[in-house]
């Protein structure tokens, strides 16, 4: 994780948790990080992880023909991609078993503004993976990288949920319907019309933004913002007004990454 983040404790239902437990999806939902058109990055993922133990990943996977149920699996399942992992549960959940007791509120799209969900690339068809990991050797354990670096390397148990389906959508159904809220929100890179979203997602104005902004259970703390970046000074501006206080920058061979919080938060 970033060592500028907060250490926070594992929930005590992962502490706990069996592999015939019913899964508390309103417990994996709370202080989450939500990673919408997200492909397969993993980036997240190594900079939140203890920050947050819970991570949910959404991306429609319209915008590549190669990219399919099957490549979700073998992704989350190859032995590279969570090194020093192993996976204790794996299953498919469907919206009725994932979703919380209390309404939920479509954010209606003003087309002008928000673009037009209907003529974007045809968005593959809904499922949904939840990946619980532990330690491959089954003891919680960090690796503390030199004093000079910014991250360090943490092994406890997580929840990994993947989600085909539209990121702002997914959004609105799972916080809404649990009235909770992600500790963070990761935006890298979504693109937009031809890039690959129907809404643009930085856009504050835009119908993403106003979901998050107007979710009964609150607005995250942190804002990740990233991608490509070539000159070497897009994302070190604000995009989002009330996420205004950067608290880390990097930049690596043309690909940048910032974090953003609220100054209250």
């Amino acid at each position: 994780m970033l060592k500028i983040l907060p250490r926070e404790p594992v929930p005590q239902w992962l502490i706990s948790y069996k592999p015939s437990d019913l899964i508390p999806f309103s417990e994996i939902v709370k202080n989450s990080v939500y990673y919408p058109a997200c492909g397969f990055d993993g980036d997240v993922t190594n900079l939140c992880m203890g920050y947050s133990h819970s991570f949910i990943y959404v991306d429609n996977l319209s915008y590549s023909n190669n990219a399919t149920k099957k490549t979700v699996y073998e992704n989350i399942n190859h032995p590279k991609n969570f090194g020093g992992f192993k996976k204790i549960h794996q299953q498919e959940y469907s919206y009725e078993q994932m979703l919380g007791t209390h309404p939920v509120s479509k954010e209606k799209a003003i087309s002008d503004i928000d673009g037009y969900s209907e003529g974007g690339f045809a968005p593959q068809e809904f499922f949904a993976i939840l990946t619980i990991f532990e330690s491959s050797t089954g003891v919680d354990r960090e690796f503390t990288q030199p004093e000079r670096a910014t991250i360090h390397h943490i092994y406890e148990r997580m929840a990994f949920l993947y989600i085909c389906d539209d990121g702002c959508r997914a959004y609105e159904k799972l916080f809404q319907s649990h009235l909770e809220k992600p500790k963070a929100i990761a935006m890298i890179q979504p693109g937009n019309a031809f890039g690959g979203n129907w809404t643009n997602y930085y856009d504050e104005q835009q119908i993403f933004s106003r979901i998050v902004h107007k979710n009964p259970g609150g607005k995250p703390d942190i804002i990740i913002f990233g991608g490509q970046d070539s000159g070497g000074g897009w994302y070190r501006k604000v995009f989002w007004q009330d996420y205004c206080e950067q608290i880390y920058y990097s930049r690596i061979h043309g690909k940048a990454v910032a974090f953003w919080k609220r100054p209250h938060s």
